[in-house]
């Protein structure tokens, strides 16, 4: 059995992965990708083993050029032993790995509103002209993009946090693909308006993850999960330091993200632009996600002209 190094482990792998002279299990096998594995721990935890250099709090980078997909396989245990994680077919030395230390968020964000919304309608313009098929914003995909288009609309007249977790979790689940698109777009939009909440004097947005799991897979549900506590890799967490920074560029920040997967990243991409929208009009008391999901391909109308956004 060849045995791979271990490059980096994120905060939260940190604290799954316990070495002992024992053996100890960490986890079982989800899935398996040629680039990449995802184990589930005892405790219900995830962590994503990959050879892509994108740290994360759940990540555990490893220097690897095999196809994992051929070496391991669902439902194996992942197990420990002397700074060494093994399968039957897979070894890992943790012996030279950098470990993330846990991190608190203290940074005070001051965002200017009024440069956001302009990033805002500049994505929306770039998505409305690359290639969306599969996506959320695909009207093709009638009842997926029907069912995105009526979470726009609630979003627009949304007045309470039991509002948006009515409207949120009738598209969790919905669409194609390892992480569904309806998933996708919740996550870009939780984090965008969670790392912003306390800038418009709002309390954060968190969807139970018992009421996730019911509608998505396991995996899905648990990234949404992280994502809206800002749990995110390093591409994600520069989305969310560029919306607070002004010498920093969101738009090219959340470019970086698009060709992420099959259609994640388009689908993420549009939860952000949604989620700095409706931030902005709470704002600087505008009512700009009307038009900004007319501008995605989701024309909508507010469903009456109460009060905006209020969580």
């Amino acid at each position: 059995m060849p045995t791979i190094q271990a490059e980096r482990l994120g905060s939260l792998a940190v604290q799954a992965i316990k070495t002992s002279a024992d053996v100890t299990v960490v986890g079982e096998v989800l899935a398996s990708f040629p680039n990449s594995f995802y184990i589930r721990t005892p405790n219900d935890q995830l962590l994503f083993f990959t050879n892509r250099a994108l740290p994360s709090p759940i990540t555990v980078i490893i220097d690897a050029s095999d196809n994992f997909a051929n070496v391991i396989k669902p439902h194996e245990e992942l197990l420990c032993q002397n700074s060494r994680l093994f399968t039957r077919n897979l070894s890992i030395d943790l012996k030279q790995v950098s470990r993330q230390p846990i991190s608190e968020d203290s940074t005070r964000r001051s965002p200017d509103f009024v440069r956001l919304v302009e990033a805002s309608e500049i994505l929306s313009v770039i998505l409305s002209i690359i290639d969306t098929k599969g996506s959320a914003l695909d009207a093709t995909l009638r009842p997926i993009h029907n069912s995105i288009t009526d979470f726009v609309r609630n979003i627009i007249d949304l007045r309470d946090g039991e509002e948006f977790v009515a409207a949120a979790l009738k598209i969790v689940g919905l669409g194609m693909g390892f992480t569904p698109s309806g998933d996708d777009l919740l996550l870009g939009f939780l984090l965008v308006y969670n790392s912003l909440a306390q800038t418009i004097a709002r309390a954060p947005i968190h969807l139970e993850f018992k009421h996730l799991v019911k509608r998505t897979n396991w995996i899905s549900a648990k990234l949404l999960d992280y994502a809206q506590h800002l749990l995110i890799d390093d591409q994600m967490q520069a989305v969310v330091d560029s919306i607070s920074n002004i010498d920093q560029d969101p738009v090219l920040a959340v470019e970086t993200l698009i060709p992420r997967g099959h259609t994640s990243g388009i689908d993420i991409a549009a939860g952000i632009v949604l989620g700095i929208s409706v931030i902005c009009d709470a704002a600087l008391e505008q009512e700009r996600t009307e038009y900004i999901g007319t501008m995605l391909g989701l024309p909508v109308e507010p469903a009456n002209s109460k009060s905006p956004l209020r969580i």
